[in-house]
């Protein structure tokens, strides 16, 4: 079999890949593009795209409307837009996109089965892992297939589910709780977790539940399903020794979630360290194998649309521009969950910040939108501002903001913690009144509360604790 050569070769057109293989053609460099499934990976055909659009439709829903013509829009738009990505890809100059299943033989060769199971080998200088990441599932006995769900299935249904079981307490599962409530379903949530999105302050958590509970979506934490019941349609849950039933069950939707897209690879025959968290890449997602990389799903610290778009941007530049000065860290990744409110978080965890200062040196600061003149007139009664910040110095480690627009927020608090502004900047800027921002302006004033008039005292206790 005949090897062809290619400089570069990028395997998955996700978001990651394809914005690697866009930025090395855009700059005249040949590239095979080789994806299995769908151009546009998860995110176009089973993430971001769908589960958004349904939100958005969901908040125009109104009782009467068809509402399976609302899950119809969602499929058309979403094939829609995978139509037009692939067409794009398949006749963007310097791309040659090649339908097919990638492995490795050696870490500069790969083999492609293409759909009619011929192989084809192609070598390159160079090789990006964008394979992104599939849904974790889980086997719950007695519950047939055609009531399983996963994000991958889930906007493909024609007819509104009745009753939905949502297996997971996380981003996933929390936006589709509250957009199929929207549209008339009862939702019910079963999680082993202590409380509903783990991954974000528990202050997050204690605005979010009575949001859940004044729809009606039922949450069910520290259990997790037992067997279901084809007859009675009754899904059984278990808390420790607690068999309890939730009836009327059509439709259970598993998002526990994501399993990363490397086990089909053969990575082991190009040599590629990889262990439970994901292929090992360094900022500039160089793997330890010479001019192989990785990014998105594949690797530890990306996770998000977004995310493996940064990272691509970087993979490009240190194929292309190699001695161009850059960071050795990765940028920032906020994210955003699109509940009601939205939720949105930058930076350190709590967790990283503890094992990262004294807790004598971090100032927690909060600001309950409820008290802001735009929440008032808004009715908002569940949403704040949460900032950490380092004591006498202002700077900012992390920000949580739970609101109506908190995915466009973040943005603000992405920028002061990448260019380092302080506190102090923030206190001095103004913003547009009213606004939800205006709990910015808000935060600011209450650190500098705290440290103008104890001034003394703020800077013995940063120099005792930043100097040990």
């Amino acid at each position: 079999m005949k090897t062809e050569h290619s400089n570069h070769v990028v395997i998955g057109a996700g978001s990651g890949g394809i914005t690697v293989a866009i930025g090395l053609a855009n700059l005249g460099k040949r590239v095979a593009l080789i994806e299995s499934l769908h151009v546009g990976g998860d995110c176009t055909n089973v993430g971001c795209v769908p589960s958004k659009t349904l939100i958005h439709l969901a908040k125009k829903y109104r009782p009467g409307d068809d509402v399976n013509q609302v899950l119809a829009e969602v499929t058309r738009k979403r094939n829609q837009l995978r139509d037009k990505e692939t067409t794009e890809m398949q006749h963007y100059p310097n791309i040659d996109f090649i339908q097919g299943h990638a492995r490795f033989n050696n870490p500069k060769e790969l083999e492609v089965t293409v759909p009619d199971g011929d192989k084809r080998l192609i070598s390159a200088d160079h090789i990006v892992i964008a394979t992104g990441a599939r849904p974790r599932l889980l086997d719950i006995p007695g519950l047939p297939e055609e009531r399983t769900l996963t994000n991958e299935s889930l906007f493909d249904i024609s007819q509104l589910p009745r009753h939905l079981v949502i297996m997971g307490a996380g981003i996933i599962a929390v936006e589709m709780a509250f957009a199929f409530q929207k549209l008339g379903s009862r939702v019910t949530l079963i999680a082993l977790d202590e409380h509903v999105l783990p991954t974000y302050p528990p202050e997050v958590a204690e605005a979010m539940q009575p949001e859940l509970e004044k729809r009606g979506i039922n949450v069910h934490l520290k259990a997790t399903s037992d067997h279901y019941e084809e007859e009675s349609k009754t899904l059984f849950a278990r808390r420790q020794d607690e068999l309890f039933p939730i009836q009327d069950v059509d439709q259970v939707l598993i998002a526990i979630g994501r399993v990363r897209n490397i086990d089909q690879l053969d990575l082991e025959k190009a040599g590629i360290a990889y262990d439970r968290n994901g292929i090992q890449v360094d900022g500039f997602g160089r793997t330890n194998v010479k001019g192989v990389y990785a990014i998105g799903d594949v690797t530890p610290t990306s996770a998000f649309t977004h995310s493996a778009n940064a990272q691509g941007r970087r993979v490009v530049q240190k194929i292309l521009f190699p001695y161009l000065p850059a960071s050795k860290k990765e940028p920032l990744f906020p994210t955003s969950t699109y509940s009601d409110p939205e939720i949105a978080t930058v930076g350190l965890t709590r967790k990283q910040i503890e094992e990262k200062c004294h807790p004598n040196l971090i100032m927690h600061l909060r600001f309950d939108l409820k008290d802001l003149d735009r929440g008032y007139t808004d009715d908002i009664q569940n949403g704040f501002i949460l900032v950490d910040v380092v004591r006498l110095t202002g700077t900012i480690l992390g920000a949580t903001i739970v609101a109506p627009h908190a995915s466009e927020m973040i943005s603000f608090f992405t920028l002061a913690i990448n260019q380092r502004i302080s506190m102090y900047k923030l206190y001095r800027q103004v913003y547009p009144y009213p606004t939800f921002s205006n709990g910015i302006q808000k935060i600011a004033d209450a650190f500098m509360r705290e440290t103008l008039p104890n001034m003394l005292r703020e800077i013995k206790t940063y120099l005792r604790y930043r100097i040990s």
